[in-house]
């Protein structure tokens, strides 16, 4: 099992590193056009992952799967990292308790049973 990590090792530094060099490239080529960035970034991971999945002949769903290990693995490592944008834990919590508060007044079910 260590050659098959340190081969994922290498494969994810290989990735970060392709990454960080189109990311500079189209940034450069780009400048402040956010929608061609991401219309051309877009276009490049799926050409590669399109290319990768045939030459080693793997189903998407498959890729899929990895890609959502990934995130999983990634999530355990930093979950600020998949927080919303400017949302705090606090607001996040605050959220959650808006979606339990009912409306429910016990004074106007008495006041039912009452005129039963």
């Amino acid at each position: 099992m260590r050659g098959s990590t340190s081969k994922l090792e290498q494969a994810l530094k290989d990735l970060i590193e392709a990454y960080s060099e189109l990311d500079t490239e189209l940034t450069a080529k780009l400048e402040d056009d956010e929608e061609a960035y991401a219309s051309s970034m877009l276009e490049s991971l799926e050409t590669s992952i399109e290319s990768a999945l045939e030459d080693q002949d793997m189903e998407t769903k498959s890729f899929a799967n990895l890609l959502s290990y990934f995130s999983d693995a990634l999530e355990q490592l930093d979950p600020v990292a998949f927080d919303e944008e400017g949302e705090s834990d606090e607001e996040e919590e605050e959220y959650e308790d808006d979606e339990d508060d009912t409306d429910y007044d016990e004074d106007e079910d008495e006041e039912e049973e009452e005129e039963k």
